[in-house]
């Protein structure tokens, strides 16, 4: 994005990301690691919650077509 001039804005940060600037740029990526983190965290708790339900006999969802 430095590189092809784009500016870049955030819900949460006040204006534009100043990518040049260092401090902008590390507070850029811890957030997005962050972000990171709790997306693999909730795929993780719905992952665990699918095979918890299956193992009790109680599919979340509806059995795909086909599927007895």
């Amino acid at each position: 994005m430095r590189d092809e001039g784009k500016l870049l804005l955030a819900y949460g940060h006040d204006g534009p990301w100043n990518l040049d600037d260092p401090a902008d740029e590390n507070r850029f990526t811890v957030e997005g690691w962050g972000a990171q983190m709790e997306l693999r965290s909730i795929q993780r708790r719905n992952r665990d919650a699918t095979v918890k339900a299956r193992t009790a006999g109680r599919p979340k969802h509806q059995p795909s077509y086909g599927f007895r």
